[in-house]
């Protein structure tokens, strides 16, 4: 029964009809307006998702209206140019595809044409890639050298690696910090044969305390 929902509970009937104590022993029962205060009722109300999306439309509504009088112009939708916002469109699924795939045409960057005479880079003559110059130069025969000391030069290496024929290009890979060697090292040769056969004689070779390990250098990217 609702009547019997709201009564009050025995408890706070006690607690209304109990004595006071402390500042306020002797008061009479009941609440005192001078050391208490009363809140004011809150009535929750729910709302279904009926009322919420026609308060949304209503809102909606009212700023079109706010907008059209304030003489900054009207709400046009960028897909089909209708009185309304473009989130609201009802074509956005089907003129908005078009309309995306317009802009990413737009937004391309197309490559300039190059007039008649100009010079044109040796890489990208006759069709061929941009990244030519980089495919040729791992294709160059560099071995990949490991197991080195930490006292290991570049000067160590030329020594070592010279005789099998003429070397283009050493990298020893060194602590950026330190400048010691990281026990690595690439060797690149004008000629294969010349690094096939320093891979043949090296492989294995006892330099210093350690034993090297010569193996044909991974392509870059691989």
């Amino acid at each position: 029964d609702l009547q019997d929902l709201f009564k009050p509970k025995q408890w706070y009937q006690r607690r209304v009809r109990g004595k006071k104590f402390g500042a306020c022993a002797g008061e009479p029962p009941g609440i005192n307006p001078a050391t208490s205060m009363v809140g004011d009722p809150v009535f929750l109300t729910l709302a279904t998702k009926k009322d919420q999306q026609e308060n949304k439309e209503e809102d909606m509504a009212e700023k079109m209206t706010k907008l059209k009088s304030s003489g900054q112009g009207m709400v046009v939708c960028r897909i089909c140019k209708g009185p309304h916002w473009t989130k609201q469109c009802p074509y956005k699924d089907t003129l908005g595809v078009a309309l995306d795939v317009q802009q990413e045409e737009a937004n391309t960057v197309k490559p300039p044409t190059r007039a008649q005479g100009t010079y044109v880079p040796p890489s990208i003559r006759k069709g061929e890639p941009a990244d030519n110059a980089t495919r040729q130069r791992d294709e160059n025969p560099t071995i990949r050298v490991s197991n080195l000391a930490e006292e290991t030069s570049e000067k160590d290496l030329q020594d070592l690696f010279k005789p099998f024929g003429p070397v283009s290009r050493i990298y020893l890979a060194k602590d950026k910090n330190t400048g010691i060697s990281k026990g690595f090292a690439y060797i690149t040769y004008q000629r294969r044969d010349s690094a096939d056969q320093a891979l043949n004689t090296l492989h294995r070779y006892r330099y210093g305390h350690l034993i090297l390990q010569v193996e044909w250098a991974k392509p870059s990217g691989s």
